[in-house]
């Protein structure tokens, strides 16, 4: 197939691939919409302290949605008799159910810590669920590709179909191509928008609660404590206690669950503008380990000790050695919007959200170590 064939052949295919791609938004929007329902009713019973909402949340982070799509597609019926009607259970709709699950357990853990901060009358960190909600809709929109493996006509199965109408091999690829197009169309700008409404938001808490006064002296002390820390820096441990253990994948659908343990051990100890930077500041770190870690099929060792002073976050993962706080580079600030590479602010995000960044290598393990300290306490309680 020559190049001048290809286009005017995706060209001839793009209305019949686009159908399929319309299914995957309509399974997305399903899918949120039912998991959305069931989270939010289990946030507002876990928020009246109901175990059983806690127990069903998670085990709705466990089951593998691959595997759930296949549970449902072969062992539920097409159609259930209600009396004398019969209800059909189409295969869109199975995998639809599939993946509310996971969707279930994320908005459960997001809700809830939505629903705490308006009971204490902090909206604009409650607003953080809308672009933590949006970002997950893109993750679902991507995994809706899985729906083909039962025979839904999404854009991945019309994208077979193709293939196989084309007959030729070299088209494979231009396909294949053709079809990511679409999901990176749709998803990577309303991505770059969520994380510029996360910032902004972090930044509106921040001003609104007046946790830092001076945010520029205090993130200029981040960025020297990130810098001028020696090796093997150690934490004090006589006062601390430790608050909350989890064990869970490398994944950033692990999140929601580390932010939800972040809000439990920061009460009574920092204020709603320092858990709400300090959850910003796992989002990111979580995230550049899923991204560059090379841990990505690994786990990943979440430790929340709590003082009356601070809160600490410890993220222990297997992978190459990497100190992401000396070993990354800095970001050009001052270079226009146009030429900055995309990326590169992470460590330079999480500098300015927290009060001290902590990197060790044990064996051949890495743990990193955030430390927010209560609003007016002097002692860091670490010792280089």
């Amino acid at each position: 197939m020559s190049a001048r064939e290809i286009l005017p052949m995706l060209l001839t295919w793009t209305p019949y691939l686009g159908v399929g791609f319309l299914i995957n938004i309509g399974i997305s929007l399903l899918t949120m919409a039912i998991g959305t329902a069931l989270g939010f009713l289990l946030a507002r019973q876990r928020q009246r302290g109901s175990g059983v909402a806690g127990f069903l949340t998670a085990a709705a982070r466990v089951p593998p949605t691959f595997v759930l799509i296949y549970y449902l597609a072969y062992v539920v019926p097409p159609e259930i008799a209600l009396g004398g009607f019969s209800l059909p259970l189409p295969d869109w709709l199975k995998a639809s159910l599939a993946l509310a699950v996971a969707v279930t357990g994320f908005v459960s853990d997001n809700a809830l810590s939505a629903l705490r901060h308006l009971e204490r009358g902090e909206r604009v960190e409650a607003l953080y669920f809308i672009p933590a909600w949006t970002t997950y809709l893109l993750i679902i929109i991507m995994a809706s590709s899985t729906a083909s493996v039962i025979g839904v006509p999404e854009i991945v199965q019309r994208a077979n179909t193709v293939i196989a109408a084309v007959g030729d091999p070299r088209a494979i690829l231009w396909i294949y191509l053709y079809t990511m197009l679409w999901f990176l169309v749709l998803c990577w700008p309303l991505a770059r928008l969520m994380g510029y409404a996360k910032l902004r938001l972090s930044q509106r808490a921040g001003s609104a609660a007046g946790a830092r006064v001076d945010l520029g002296e205090r993130s200029a002390l981040a960025e020297d404590s990130l810098q001028a820390l020696p090796e093997g820096d150690t934490f004090v441990s006589g006062q601390s206690v430790l608050d909350l253990t989890f064990d869970l994948p490398v994944s950033n659908d692990s999140i929601a669950t580390i932010q939800s343990g972040v809000e439990e051990a920061g009460e009574g100890v920092l204020d709603s503008a320092a858990v709400f930077r300090l959850s910003l500041a796992v989002e990111e770190l979580v995230t550049n380990v899923v991204k560059y870690a090379g841990a990505s099929d690994g786990r990943l060792a979440v430790a929340i000790y709590r003082r009356p002073d601070q809160v600490t976050v410890e993220l222990g993962y297997g992978g190459d050695a990497f100190d992401p706080f000396r070993d990354a580079p800095e970001p050009d600030l001052d270079a226009s919007l146009e030429t900055r590479p995309i990326g590169g602010l992470g460590v330079h995000l999480i500098s300015n959200m927290i009060d001290r960044a902590y990197y060790r290598r044990q064996g051949d393990r890495n743990t990193l170590s955030l430390v927010m300290m209560r609003s007016g306490a002097t002692d860091g309680g670490i010792v280089p």
